[in-house]
């Protein structure tokens, strides 16, 4: 073997096998750590106020579950706003009034507004 090789190979040996990551890997621990405490924190957020709009909405219509499920989650996903694309897709299945009730239970629930009078008790 070339010496050249051989001292680019040493070269190489030395420099892994004695660098130390300890500060990268604590740091790439805390970034983790951080993201999912946030991203915990606010799925917990999250299914709160899935629950507390569901359970809102099951008290006064009678809407399929999951037809409920995939409109909280897509208006929330939408900043608390339906869509009129989504509007029209379940326009034969829920009626307007409904679609008006969810839009605005989740609109109210992600400004931290009661839902309704009996919550103020």
């Amino acid at each position: 073997m070339p010496i050249s090789v051989a001292m680019k190979k040493h070269e190489a040996d030395t420099w892994f096998r004695h660098m130390d990551l300890t500060e990268a890997v604590t740091f790439t621990q805390a970034m983790a750590e951080a993201s999912l405490d946030t991203h915990m924190r606010q799925e917990v957020e999250f299914l709160g106020l899935f629950d507390h709009v569901k359970r809102h909405i099951n008290e006064r219509f009678d809407l399929r579950g999951s037809d409920l499920a995939t409109l909280i989650v897509t208006i929330f996903q939408n900043g608390g706003t339906l869509s009129n694309n989504r509007r029209k897709r379940y326009a034969d299945r829920v009626q307007a009034h409904v679609l008006d009730a969810v839009d605005s239970a989740v609109a109210r629930a992600m400004r931290g507004e009661l839902l309704d009078d009996a919550e103020q008790g």
